[in-house]
């Protein structure tokens, strides 16, 4: 018993997320991209400089169930970095 629970503890990996919290929407989306940390600075500055005079439409490609978005910078309303495991 001890060795399998050994054995599924090496399968096991971590990959990192992007939470986008949008204004007006409940659950976050959640967006794996190659590069989390720089994609995540790059939404968290253009969510800091964000204008609702004018609105600057936002386009990423991910890796996983979300594979295009596209929002409008006004619209983000916190972004997070979500780590978590996986076999």
């Amino acid at each position: 018993m001890a060795q399998q629970y050994h054995q599924n503890t090496q399968q096991i990996k971590t990959r990192k997320a992007i939470l986008i919290f949008l204004k007006h929407v409940g659950p976050p989306v959640v967006l794996y991209v190659d590069n989390t940390e720089e994609t995540y600075e790059e939404l968290k500055q253009l969510m800091e400089k964000s204008s609702p005079a004018s609105p600057k439409l936002i386009e990423k490609q991910g890796k996983g169930p979300v594979k295009s978005l596209s929002l409008l910078d006004t619209q983000i309303a916190g972004i997070a970095i979500q780590e978590e495991n996986f076999v």
